[in-house]
């Protein structure tokens, strides 16, 4: 199992892979300056033909509008492709997130 990693201000962001599919661990805050990271880490990883893609959410601290628009934005890339887009324990301020926008149950996750 390989590792990679990328760092942007208060993001990091690590790359695993496990049984065909990409998990990226996301650590810190998903914001306005950090979210094209995690977008160019993703379109890597799709260019590399990886169809299924898990993010690792149990770290990160913060998410704000843009951040959740790369999520939604991937799920819909993903899903409207033969890939699919998972969130692994969300963090309490992820899942607080997505339950007040009403998201809680419009990701797949494990």
């Amino acid at each position: 199992m390989s590792e990679d990693s990328a760092e942007r201000a208060d993001l990091v962001l690590t790359t695993t892979r496990e049984a065909g599919a990409a998990v990226v661990g996301v650590a810190g805050e998903l914001d306005a300056f950090s979210a094209p990271s995690l977008e160019e880490l993703a379109a890597t990883l799709r260019a590399d033909g990886c169809n299924e893609l898990i993010l690792d959410l149990s770290q990160t601290t913060f998410v704000d509008s843009s951040g959740l628009r790369v999520l939604l934005g991937l799920h819909t890339e993903l899903s409207s492709g033969s890939g699919r887009l998972v969130l692994r324990d969300p963090s309490d301020p992820v899942a607080r997130l997505l339950s007040i926008t009403g998201l809680g149950d419009h990701f797949a996750r494990n």
